[in-house]
């Protein structure tokens, strides 16, 4: 009876296989359908069974290298909302489901991929009629900073002021869009430069609307299309703005349609701090053709108190690598920058700065032909320059003392103009 008893306690009951009603449809859901759904910027859907157990061998090949989820930011960084991360645990869960035939288990229901905005409570589009056409391959536009870009005005026309705690942007042409700055503008300068040239929409220059910058009010890259503010926090926005998108695209051999729209939520709650900005960039860069350990920083110091809620990063594609610190602490680090993944990101918590922190932004370039990402091979002299920073970061801060709301705008402007003046 004993030896019995003790036989029946070894038994190990066998793992029952993972199955992907069960196992891997809630992986595949959370790291791969924002990208790989009909509306999104995958090459291919991964939205049922039959998608998913046709790629699996690909999809463990391109996971296990780090390939996919696309995330750039290093684990060295405060810690972010919303990291498309797929775990080692989880590309070991699907490779055992391969093995085990790949069974589908007891539901069959199709996963949505959820998300985003329902009812907005503004919208913009542009002119659906005239439509501008990405061209079939990447060209030089109107001077060499300019390349697989364009420029397009959203009219909002809110009656009223808004605080904005979202927005969702959408565009025809998912698969070749990659990256897409927003700023609102309450001047109607976006609108001067769309009417340079009636006849097509949109404009081949940056975003920028004087010394705001293009991502003041967010960047989204492949497959998010989303910005959602942390809760407790908006934009305040004027009324009768409109929306300036400066839209990055990777032709796709042939010519593309390209149209936008945007739908804006103003779902503040009681208590919600207004967000302002910090802009931390250089001005200029002055690259010879060949150096692959160019370098540039600047340090600041914070006039005030501030709580960091999220970081927009900018740079061009010959820039390798960029931080943003404090004296102990790595705010941000890319140690592998790709523009179109240069997204915003949200913290899990508010970062505090206290007034007179000082601040340190590092970039580094390689202008070689081995920087897989240059524009331009063979390599050639880079000399460029933007009025808000031809490589930056954007900070979007909450005030810790409001009244300090005027000296925070003050002291980001005068900064800006003393940049401006400044040769580099």
């Amino acid at each position: 009876m004993i030896e019995l008893i003790l036989a029946l306690l070894i038994i190990q009951e066998k793992p029952a296989a993972p199955t992907w009603a069960k196992d891997v449809q809630p992986i595949i859901q959370n790291n791969c359908m924002p990208c790989h759904n009909s509306g999104g910027a995958g090459p291919f859907h991964l939205l049922t069974y039959e998608d998913v157990a046709g790629r699996g061998a690909f999809i463990v090949e391109l996971t296990s290298t780090g390939v996919m989820p696309p995330w750039i930011v290093d684990e060295t960084s405060l810690p972010v909302q919303h990291k498309r991360d797929i775990s080692n645990k989880e590309i070991a869960r699907i490779q055992e489901w391969i093995e085990a035939g790949k069974p589908k288990g007891d539901s069959q229901v199709i996963a949505v991929c959820g998300g985003g905005l329902v009812v907005p409570d503004a919208t913009g589009k542009t002119n659906p009629e005239t439509s501008w056409v990405i061209p079939a391959e990447s060209e030089t536009r109107w001077h060499k900073g300019i390349r697989d870009k364009q420029t397009f005005v959203l009219p909002i026309n809110n009656a009223a002021p808004m605080k904005v705690t979202s927005i969702k942007f959408k565009t025809t042409a998912p698969k070749a869009v990659q990256m897409v700055g927003f700023v609102f503008d309450h001047t109607r300068r976006g609108r001067t430069f769309d009417g340079w040239d009636p006849d097509e929409l949109g404009y081949e220059m940056a975003g920028d609307i004087g010394w705001v910058p293009s991502g003041t009010h967010g960047k989204i890259g492949p497959g998010s299309g989303v910005i959602e503010l942390p809760s407790g926090f908006h934009w305040e926005i004027p009324a009768y703005v409109d929306f300036i998108a400066e839209t990055h695209f990777r032709p796709r051999g042939k010519e593309e349609k390209l149209s936008c729209s945007v739908a804006i939520q103003t779902k503040a709650i009681k208590g919600s701090r207004p967000i302002q900005e910090i802009v931390s960039m250089v001005r200029r860069v002055f690259i010879e053709a060949e150096d692959d350990s160019y370098e540039v920083e600047e340090t600041i110091q914070v006039p005030v108190a501030v709580d960091v809620v999220g970081i927009t990063p900018r740079a061009g594609a010959e820039c390798s690598s960029m931080k943003i610190t404090t004296v102990d602490t790595t705010l941000l680090s890319i140690s592998s920058w790709d523009p179109h993944y240069g997204e915003t990101v949200f913290f899990k918590e508010p970062y505090r700065l206290e007034a007179g922190v000082s601040l340190t932004s590092q970039w580094k370039y390689n202008n070689s032909e081995t920087n897989p990402r240059n524009p331009f091979v063979p390599a050639q002299l880079v000399d460029l320059a933007r009025k808000t920073g031809i490589a930056n970061f954007i900070l979007h801060v909450a005030l810790v003392n409001k009244e300090d709301s005027e000296t925070l705008s003050k002291w980001n402007l005068s900064l800006l103009r003393k940049r401006q003046r400044a040769i580099q």
